[in-house]
This record gives C-alpha cells, structure tokens and sequence, in this order.
C-alpha cells in the first residue's frame, strides 16, 4: 500500500493557528526589519514548531530574487590543496547563509557547459577554479548580473575577478631558498599545462634562478596531480642522476615524487637532493611526509573571496579587480643544506 503523504503546514496555517496575520508570520521568518513585538513573536515561534514549519527557501528567493546559492566549480579533487579550499568555502559561506552547489568539473571541454547551467539554477555567484573561460561566458554572466571570482588562477585577457597567491614571487622564493642553500642542479616538475598558476611559478622560479647564476634547468611535464609526481619521479631517475634539488609546483604532486623515490629506488630524501612542494595545505601524516613547502595564505584567501563574492552581489559593478597574497616557505624535513 502506497504510503500517505503528510501534508506540511504552511505559512497560512501557522497565522491561523496563531491568531495573527500571514504577513506578520512572514515578518518573522524573514527578517524583514520590519518590527513585531516580542510577545507575539514569541507566540509565532511556538506555533510553527508546535506544527513543524518550516519557511521555505525556494519562496524566499522568489520574493527577494535571490537563491543564496554560491556555484563552487572544482575540476581536482585529487588535489589536497582544492579539497581543504571546499572545506573551508563551505563553511565561511554558510556563516553568511548561502548554500553552496558544487560542480565537479572533469575536463576544461566541459567548463562551459557547467558554467551554463550554473545560470540555469539561478546562483547568485560562482567561484571558478580553472581559468580556461570563453568570452561568451563572461559576457552572458555580466549581462545578467551573477559575478565570477576565479580563485588561485588569472585569467588574463578577459575581465573576470579573481583572488590568487602570488605565483610569481612564489616560484621566486622557491628559488632563492634552494639556492642560497647550496643547490645547483635544478628541476622543475611542471603543472597542468596552459595553466596560468604553473606558467607563473615555472616563469618566477625559472627567472629567479637564471638570476642567481643557475640557467640550466630541467623541466618534466606534469599536471599538478599525485600521478603525475610519481611518474615524473620515474622519468627523472631513468634519464637523469645529476641534480640536487627538485620543485613540485603543487604538495599533491611532491608527494607522489616521495613515494616512488621510497618505493622504488634506493636514494633518500633529503641526503641524497632535496625537494619543495608548493600550496601548504595540511597534511595528513607529516611524520610519513615531512615535505618542506611553499605555504599560500589559504584561509585568508577563502576569507577574500567570500567576502568580495558578497559584496560583488550585493554592489554588483563590471569593472574586474583582482587580489594577489604572498605565501611564505614552510620548513619541514626535505631539504638540505649544502653549502
């Protein structure tokens, strides 16, 4: 036998209950600003919960059209770095009472399509993290007023708000720390390729070095993910012995470096060269992997982007503006000085 739907009470059957109008139980609900005494505030409070309403959201965003609805697009969920950034969007967006819908984007094919039906859920904002955007998109977002904040990337050429670290002072560093410790045989492990966070860390760590009298570097595709790591860490002990120091543009990918040195080679890090990671994000067993690394201000930048996201909603204006952060080297266990 079928089972009985329950019918929920509603905003009408709460102000009968009551005694008092639909109006001033919306009031209530709502936060309107418009006053309601206490006592009968009260009154409506007990009354819908003595008969288990509860206001709905969907009616709310009607009338204030409004969702409340943040679109948070990811394409790397292997990255521990972006997982930490879901963890810590969700929850500063709630303390400012939007919902986020997450769109687990596989491909750059598919950003488009994603960011089209963003709009059709009717989000308020999107935060972007992949900065392959078609002009069109851009354009369609401004003409119905819905922000997009890219966070960790720039996209340059096309006027899209965006809060990011630093990548090129960030590769700098990289370069100056092992440098000034000795190191001369330099490799960089690359990130996703077309990307603007590797192209600039590549670029500052590249530049920085060829400063400090180091211009041969070697450089091994990769493309941010652990996977990557580790067979980059496979390429390098095949085709090269002669190198001291190694820059994994992203903690994921150093890792996986880590675990086919200990898996499948006798050299030990940091005797036998040393090794830097970037992003900073925590790490589950830092005993395992005490990976020394370029650390971003990530929940200052979280923090950022919520809070321009908001008031680029609530102020909404086509000029884009972009926030850089500078990050600091967090010193663990992988790198030695060989001075």
């Amino acid at each position: 036998m079928a089972k009985k739907s329950v019918k929920r009470a509603s905003s009408k059957d709460v102000a009968r209950e009551a005694g008092v109008s639909q109006s001033t139980v919306s009031r209530v609900f709502n936060n309107s600003g418009i006053p309601v005494s206490e006592d009968k505030r009260q009154l409506i409070l007990e009354t819908a919960a003595r008969m288990g309403y509860r206001p709905s959201l969907i009616a709310r965003s009607l009338n204030q059209q409004r969702t409340h609805i943040i679109g948070l697009l990811v394409k790397n969920f292997s990255n521990i770095f972006y997982i930490e950034a879901l963890r810590l969007f969700s929850l500063m967006f709630q303390k400012q009472g939007y919902t986020i819908m997450l769109f687990n984007t596989q491909d750059d094919g598919r950003i488009e399509e994603d960011l089209v039906k963003a709009l059709e859920y009717q989000v308020d904002g999107v935060v972007l993290t992949s900065a392959t955007l078609d002009s069109s998109i851009v354009t369609q977002y401004k003409d119905f007023g819905v922000p997009v904040i890219l966070f960790n990337r720039l996209n340059e050429g096309k006027a899209v708000n965006a809060v990011c670290c630093d990548n090129v002072a960030g590769g700098e560093a990289v370069a100056r720390y092992l440098i000034e410790r000795g190191h001369r045989n330099l490799v960089y492990i690359a990130g996703e390729e077309g990307s603007s966070t590797n192209r600039d860390r590549q670029n500052g760590f590249i530049r920085q070095s060829g400063e400090m009298g180091i211009s041969d570097i070697r450089i091994i595709d990769g493309d941010f993910s652990y996977q990557s790591g580790y067979r980059a860490a496979e390429q390098l002990i095949a085709q090269c012995t002669s190198f001291d120091g190694v820059f994994c543009p992203s903690d994921s990918m150093a890792i996986g470096f880590m675990d086919y040195i200990s898996m499948h080679t006798q050299l030990s890090i940091p005797e036998d060269f040393s090794l830097v990671g970037f992003d900073g994000a925590p790490i589950q067993n830092e005993e395992l992997y005490p990976l020394t690394t370029y650390e971003q201000p990530l929940q200052r930048m979280v923090e950022k982007t919520v809070q321009f996201m908001i008031d680029t909603i609530e102020n909404y204006t086509p000029e884009p503006v972009s926030y850089l952060f500078n990050g600091s080297i967090l010193e663990r266990g992988t790198v030695r000085d060989r001075r």
